[in-house]
């Protein structure tokens, strides 16, 4: 007798199996790969954000190493410098802005409450393209504002400078009975002081980021007076 013919195919139930497993094996698949891409475009807006933050405090260091004395008029036609120091920031005025660099600006850098017990440093300008800074009062269009560091324990500001104009000519010129240092304040007005100071000091975290301003107080005054 001859032997029946075997069957070289596939049965319904493998191939019901087969297809069952093909099927989780691209699910999975589907799901790794939609895992690793939101993960990668995840990574990729943090990258871009620290990217834009560290491009954006290179442009705020230029501004602040580009601050200057700026004298002006208060309202009773008193002159003074336009800088206000606080334990909070500072208010002074720069050669350049983070908007154009061609163009000098009015800039506040400070601290405010982030909302989880921590501050943020928080930057603004007002750019002086089509307005003469005259008055320490005068309303200006603070339209920038940028966070440059969040979620920091620490940020506080010093100034360093001299008491006040009369202790910086006598000291400066040598005259006078008394010779005097520059100083730490945690306050500096530059209207009341009838200066502006020569450092700023900024806290963050205990790393300390010093800003120098030039002493120019004659030449700033020489504009206004023939007496500085």
């Amino acid at each position: 007798m001859g032997r029946k013919p075997s069957s070289s195919g596939f049965t319904l139930v493998e191939t019901l199996i087969a297809m069952v497993l093909l099927s989780l094996l691209m699910i999975s698949g589907a799901l790794a790969f939609d895992y690793f891409s939101q993960n990668w475009q995840r990574n990729k807006g943090i990258a871009q954000d620290s990217g834009e933050r560290h491009h954006l405090a290179t442009l705020v260091q230029k501004v602040t190493r580009n601050t200057f004395s700026k004298a002006v008029y208060d309202d009773n036609e008193r002159l003074g410098f336009y800088f206000l120091g606080r334990d909070e920031g500072f208010t002074a005025v720069s050669h350049i802005s983070v908007q154009n660099p061609n163009a000098s600006s009015v800039y506040r850098l400070f601290r405010e409450p982030n909302g989880d017990g921590g501050f943020r440093l928080v930057y603004e300008e007002a750019v002086l393209t089509a307005v003469y800074l005259r008055n320490a009062s005068q309303e200006l269009p603070f339209n920038f504002r940028r966070i440059l560091y969040d979620n920091l324990e620490q940020i506080e500001f010093r100034y360093f400078g001299f008491q006040s104009l009369t202790q910086r000519n006598q000291t400066v010129s040598a005259e006078g009975p008394e010779q005097y240092s520059l100083e730490w304040f945690s306050e500096y007005d530059g209207m009341q002081r009838v200066l502006h100071p020569q450092g700023i000091e900024v806290n963050l975290n205990g790393f300390r980021w010093f800003i120098e301003v030039p002493d120019a107080v004659e030449s700033a005054l020489s504009r206004y007076t023939r007496d500085a």
